[in-house]
């Protein structure tokens, strides 16, 4: 299953320390609560009300009920930089049994439920349902584009959003 965050955050001056936290966030979250197995974080490259977006590897949506999660993960788990997050999105997602690194060259695509894939990406997509938290789609695709492969019409096709890796997949 997958948990995808969404956000935005503006704070240039900031940004630094912002992933530096986030890192260390995400690590804890692997680390003390058990189900929670990988992340990775993204940076979208087209236009986008939230464009940094991490995905997270965890085994169901009762995750978000444990004792465990809610000591450490959530909107509460952010301290200071809650203020800072806007257009923030939380959705858990069935479909596949986990993620996948997505290798620092490479480019993730990320469609919404109907957008018109052009054809050379359509095959690769993995089509997921939005089973929790906000809920904010009814489904998402998601597709790895290796290095070399990106095409110029993903930046151009509505409900689709290119994403470049900002951390190599942390995690199983």
């Amino acid at each position: 299953m997958i948990y995808m965050v969404e956000m935005d955050f503006r704070n240039a001056e900031r940004e630094y320390d912002w992933h530096t936290w986030y890192l260390a966030h995400v690590t804890t979250l692997i680390t003390k609560v058990p189900g929670f197995r990988a992340t990775q974080r993204f940076r979208g490259l087209t236009p986008m009300p939230a464009p940094w977006m991490a995905i997270h590897d965890v085994v169901s949506p009762e995750i978000f009920e444990s004792k465990e999660y809610m000591a450490v993960g959530g909107p509460t788990s952010t301290g200071e930089w809650q203020h800072q997050h806007t257009n923030w999105t939380r959705n858990a997602y069935a479909g596949i049994d986990g993620t996948q690194d997505v290798p620092l060259d490479a480019h993730l695509i990320v469609a919404d439920a109907g957008a018109k894939v052009p054809t050379l990406h359509a095959s690769n997509m993995t089509w997921l349902e939005n089973v929790g938290l906000d809920r904010t789609t009814g489904g998402r695709g998601i597709a790895i584009i290796p290095a070399g492969k990106l095409t110029a019409n993903l930046f151009h096709t509505p409900n689709v959003r290119v994403y470049k890796p900002i951390t190599p997949r942390i995690g199983e």
